[in-house]
């Protein structure tokens, strides 16, 4: 689980749930890249698992991954390839990974595999450390993105007949909302807004007005919300 006291308060990752993958032959060999994102090294480990039962007859699984806001975890690992031609450069072409108009490389919880199947012809140290890097980048060029940004919760109490309401305009505005907390006189409904006083102000003083002054909102923890590209 990413912390929400890391340095960085925003990075890039996969859309949850996603499996991109894509296939390059280089000299006959079959070089299969798949990406997944992940929250921790177990997951990340449970990922290489499941790859490695589909392609049991491969001679080569190959890895990189990057776990955390502040990418803090990176592994990597040859598997059996020349030491330094497959798992770095699986790992340079995420931590490399420009995700942002500005060039930030912020990728992270991401993690790549690339199976190898032995065409005959041997492509030396620089021909793999190509053909690892270019799969890695492709399969990643083929995966859908988010940014993971850290958020403060708000929770918002509301009588019953406002929570529709007011849940459908938060939701049309782009406000991330959480599941709603029903009782039998009122409900609370969560949402995210930016760890900031004037995000948290300017949300309180919407709140208001949507509400004609019927909710009371108090702050909640703070945590890591998907913001889809819009």
């Amino acid at each position: 689980m990413t912390d929400v006291d890391s340095r960085a308060n925003r990075y890039r990752t996969l859309q949850a749930g996603v499996r991109p993958s894509v296939e390059i032959e280089i000299k006959r060999s079959r070089f299969i890249g798949y990406a997944g994102r992940i929250e921790s090294e177990a997951e990340a480990r449970d990922f290489l698992a499941g790859i490695r039962k589909e392609h049991r007859e491969a001679r080569h699984v190959c890895h990189g991954f990057v776990v955390g806001a502040d990418r803090d975890v990176q592994r990597s690992s040859d598997d059996g390839e020349p030491s330094g031609t497959a798992g770095m450069p699986i790992l340079t072409a995420i931590l490399a990974r420009q995700t942002g108009a500005d060039g930030s490389t912020e990728l992270s919880d991401v993690v790549v595999a690339v199976v190898r199947y032995f065409g005959g012809v041997k492509l030396g140290a620089g021909g793999l450390v190509q053909a690892y890097s270019d799969t890695a980048a492709a399969v990643l060029d083929a995966a859908p993105m988010v940014t993971r940004q850290r958020m403060r919760e708000l929770l918002v109490r509301l009588p019953l007949a406002e929570v529709g309401r007011i849940e459908t305009t938060l939701r049309s505005q782009g406000v991330p909302v959480l599941p709603v907390e029903y009782s039998t006189t009122d409900a609370v409904l969560p949402m995210a807004v930016l760890d900031d006083a004037s995000a948290l102000e300017e949300a309180a003083d919407k709140l208001a007005a949507l509400s004609a002054g019927r909710c009371v909102v108090s702050e909640g923890e703070l945590r890591w919300v998907d913001r889809p590209d819009r």
